[in-house]
């Protein structure tokens, strides 16, 4: 089974390299020892409009949790990202507070059992495999109730959605001639199965339950979203347009007998396997050909875009302007 932690919603955020250092001294609770000597109890290693973060919470943080002094605290690289995270959940619970977004515990609930079905495991199975990855099923819940947050916040933001103009397009094409009309393209989606966190039984299980829903008739982009292990799950599995030329000779080899809506035999590797599904063929034979090529090519580079457009709206928020919107003061 892959690592569940990576089974949550999957949206990766880098922390604002702008975190606000001023601020006053560090606050710390003290004990003075009859010899003069001050021992530090506790401290605020940061604060989020005004909500004190402690060397103790931080300390709970860790893995495993364990007792750290402000100077420790300030060498360590995995406390001060564990710092940085915690500041920005902060910062994620009182945008969405601000903008009246709650989650229930049913949402939680159900996304969870969603998890273990995807895993075929009963939600009891699962709680034991969270276990041995070190995690309990509240800390999971925890995770899983952030990351819905973070999907609603972006939900608000992308709403009206994404213009992109011709120019942008033209200029797209003409900086990537390998979607020219000079060349055969081919609109892909693909299936991954990892390897990671599976046996090679469990591997093979998984590739026959995939094939198995194909066979049955079931469209190749809900079989993705059920059961691929690739970035673009959320997408069916959709690659966009590719040039066969960008291909390996094994994709080209497994891919070459296939029409349109058809799919590969499994594509083994060290890694896992992949299964890719011809989408449709473009190729510059004739006229009417060229002019189809055209259309699509225009139609994949307008969705890219607009999904790059997308990406960087949201990185913008989560790495710059949350902060700007917040006071934070981080003291390590």
């Amino acid at each position: 089974m892959r690592c569940l932690a990576t089974c949550a919603i999957t949206t990766i955020f880098a922390l604002s390299p702008a975190l606000a250092a001023a601020g006053p001294k560090k606050a710390a609770a003290v004990e003075i020892k009859p010899n003069g000597q001050e021992i530090v109890l506790d401290a605020i290693v940061a604060s989020v409009d005004d909500k004190p973060i402690t060397l103790s919470d931080l300390s709970k943080r860790l893995s495993p949790p364990r007792k750290l002094s402000l100077r420790e605290a300030s060498n360590d690289p995995e406390a001060v990202k564990a710092l940085d995270q915690m500041i920005l959940e902060r910062l994620i619970e009182l945008e969405a507070a601000a903008k009246q977004i709650s989650i229930s515990d049913q949402e939680v609930d159900d996304y969870v059992n969603e998890v273990a079905e995807r895993n075929s495991l009963s939600r009891p199975e699962f709680e034991v495999a969270l276990k041995k990855e070190g995690q309990t099923i509240d800390s999971y819940r925890k995770q899983i109730r952030l990351d819905i947050l973070k999907t609603k916040l972006m939900s608000t933001m992308m709403r009206g959605g994404v213009s992109v103009s011709d120019g942008e397009i033209d200029d797209y094409i003409k900086a990537h001639p390998e979607l020219s009309h000079s060349g055969t393209a081919i609109k892909l989606s693909l299936i991954t199965i990892s390897q990671e966190g599976r046996s090679q039984e469990q591997v093979e299980t998984k590739i026959a339950e995939v094939l198995a829903a194909l066979d049955a008739g079931d469209s190749f982009s809900d079989v993705a979203k059920r059961f691929s292990d690739g970035p673009n799950t959320a997408e069916g599995g959709s690659l966009g347009l590719v040039a066969e030329s960008d291909l390996s000779p094994a994709i080209v080899k497994a891919i070459f007998p296939l029409d349109k809506g058809q799919h590969s035999p499994p594509i083994r590797s060290v890694q896992g396997a992949q299964i890719f599904y011809v989408e449709q063929r473009f190729s510059a034979i004739d006229d009417d050909d060229d002019e189809e090529h055209e259309v699509a090519v225009r139609q994949e580079v307008k969705s890219l875009l607009q999904k790059q457009k997308s990406q960087d709206r949201v990185s913008s928020f989560f790495i710059n302007d949350l902060y700007k919107k917040h006071s934070v003061d981080k003291k390590l």
